[in-house]
């Protein structure tokens, strides 16, 4: 499945806001994690992300990625339900 989330945050009013982005934001919680998932993987998807390419994922690295927006701490609900939309 391929994933691009190189798309603006969109507030509550359904507008974008200003200078966001979703892959760079997950990107950097992605590079910033302390985790036992794939250390390698994770950081590709954070490179892709970043630079605002699209990530190419299986069905175990879509449950990983999905699993780990759900569980992160760091992501705002308005985030995590944006994302989550797209994977």
């Amino acid at each position: 499945m391929k994933v691009n989330l190189n798309n603006a945050i969109l507030g509550l009013d359904g507008k974008e806001i200003e200078g966001s982005n979703l892959g760079q934001l997950l990107a950097q919680i992605l590079a910033s994690a302390s985790t036992k998932e794939n250390a390698i993987k994770m950081y590709y998807w954070a490179t892709k992300l970043y630079a605002g390419e699209e990530i190419d994922l299986d069905p175990s690295d879509l449950s990983v990625l999905k699993s780990f927006v759900e569980s992160n701490d760091q992501l705002t609900v308005l985030a995590k339900a944006q994302i989550l939309e797209k994977l």
